[in-house]
């Protein structure tokens, strides 16, 4: 049994589900489907691509961001649009999840944030979660703050200067694999993929 003392969620994929699907059939009303994942980046991890962009060096410009889409939306298209349909890759957070991290504050774990997300996404959770998010991390580390994104060792290392914690006793979750691999080669963190599996672990 680790003697774990942090924990550090992702949140897209860990703590929110997304829905892909929904937020392609949004875009795909007034944007091309080649556009769609080639410029604007859904469903692939393209470096270069405008969500690449926004989720690091321009993640704190959501009018760039909104503008830069438009270029490849047909005509009429408003930044509205743009924005709800963004947004909509957010499927929510089911209280069990809530309520597992819950647990794991009242077992005395410190418990952080790092995310791959941008201005829009993030000002977007806050909308839905700002008071549980609040009172359920020490601290949150956001990509677009940093201007680089998991899996850049980068992010890794601040994060891990700025907890201070011992890496024997600091789990990441991530349910990317290339995430896992990069946090344990850089800071020696322990990963796993999932809540469910963090739970089996643990408790």
């Amino acid at each position: 049994m680790i003697d774990a003392k942090n924990i550090i969620f992702d949140f897209g994929g860990v703590l929110m589900d997304h829905n892909w699907e929904g937020c392609l059939h949004a875009f795909r009303q007034f944007m091309p489907d080649d556009d769609i994942e080639n410029v604007l980046g859904l469903g692939n991890n393209k470096p270069g691509t405008l969500r690449a962009k926004f989720e690091t060096r321009w993640g704190n410009n959501p009018k760039w961001f909104v503008e830069e889409v438009l270029k490849h939306c047909k005509q009429g298209t408003t930044e509205q649009q743009v924005i709800d349909a963004w947004n909509i890759i957010h499927a929510g957070i089911t209280d069990d999840k809530w309520e597992t991290i819950q647990h794991f504050r009242q077992k005395g774990y410190r418990t952080y944030l790092l995310s791959n997300t941008d201005r829009i996404h993030w000002e977007h959770t806050l909308s839905l979660y700002r008071d549980r998010i609040e009172q359920l991390f020490d601290a949150t580390f956001l990509s677009f703050n940093y201007w680089e994104a998991k899996p850049n060792p980068y992010i890794f290392k601040e994060v891990d200067c700025f907890i201070k914690a011992d890496p024997k006793q600091t789990y990441f979750v991530d349910d990317s694999e290339s995430n896992r691999q990069a946090a344990e080669q850089t800071v020696r963190w322990h990963t796993c993929a999932s809540i469910h599996e963090l739970k089996e672990l643990l408790f």
